[in-house]
């Protein structure tokens, strides 16, 4: 039983001591939603791009055909 206790005991004080301490929760889901939008932005722009070349392709199949 000592050692269960002492094992909890130094898992504590180690989780205390490795702990995130420069930012708080408020700047981490900030830094996180913005990089959220920039990424959503980006899949926009490709997937904008993918379809246009779809269209190219189409155009050019049935220009030859």
């Amino acid at each position: 039983m000592t050692e269960i206790g002492l094992a909890f005991m130094i898992g504590f004080l180690i989780g205390l001591v490795m702990r995130p301490k420069d930012k708080n929760i408020k700047e981490q889901l900030d830094i996180y939603n913005r990089t959220y939008r920039k990424y959503e932005e980006k899949i926009k722009y490709y997937q904008e791009l993918c379809k246009w070349h779809v269209e190219q392709q189409k155009e050019k199949q049935n220009g030859k055909t």
